[in-house]
């Protein structure tokens, strides 16, 4: 009895600790976001019109921190409860809300909006070979959501290439003019955050994050 009850005090200071870390980033994440959406609400009209763009990925950002940080949150009861396997239900969800609305959409818009505040090609260019080389990389690490997420290097790969080419092609289309729109702007920007809501689905609903069975004690 005395081993079950040690594990069971393991276990629960394990996933303690992730919950904690978990909401702490989420929730520091969530005010830089709402911090930068701010300054840039307040600015609006002052912008070039390519701005609504990154704003709306801001804003889809700072809810995914929030509502990550609020799962997070809602996994600390779980833990206490002693139902373990709920618990890891909760944390593979707000881990791929966290990263692919939360985490990505804010890298992305990051270049958007110095494209959209500043006419420096040197920043733009910059700012977007700096983002994507930065996510591609990240994405490909042992440290993101989506390696634990996808296990063929090839899929994985695929993912990671798919979304930065949906980015270069946002990031030109920002600058490509017909008449007085930006040709194709909104379309792209649709686009790739559609294949970032499918991906969030599908891993939330399959994660490989966690072993899907009740942990008994």
């Amino acid at each position: 009895m005395e081993d079950h009850t040690d594990g069971r005090q393991n276990k629960n200071q394990e996933l303690s600790y992730e919950v904690e870390v978990g909401v702490t980033f989420a929730s520091f994440m969530s005010a830089v976001s709402l911090f930068f959406t701010g300054l840039l609400i307040a600015g609006f009209k002052s912008f070039d019109p390519t701005i609504k763009i990154p704003l709306l990925f801001l804003i889809i950002s700072t809810f995914s921190f929030i509502f990550s940080a609020s799962i997070y949150s809602n996994a600390g009861v779980e833990v206490t409860a002693h139902r373990f396997s709920a618990v890891q239900k909760y944390l593979s969800y707000s881990n791929n809300i966290l990263e692919f609305l939360g985490l990505y959409l804010f890298i992305l818009a990051t270049p958007l909006v110095i494209g959209a505040v500043t006419k420096d090609s040197f920043l733009r260019i910059a700012s977007i070979v700096i983002a994507l080389s930065g996510l591609f990389l990240y994405s490909q690490s042992d440290f993101s959501i989506l390696h634990k997420e996808v296990t063929n290097k090839t899929h994985k790969f695929f993912l990671s290439l798919l979304i930065i080419v949906g980015a270069v092609a946002l990031y030109l289309s920002q600058h490509i003019t017909q008449g007085n729109k930006y040709f194709a702007y909104d379309y792209v920007a649709t686009a790739l955050l559609l294949i970032l809501l499918v991906m969030t689905y599908f891993f939330c609903r399959k994660s490989k994050q966690y072993i899907k069975k009740d942990i008994q004690f």
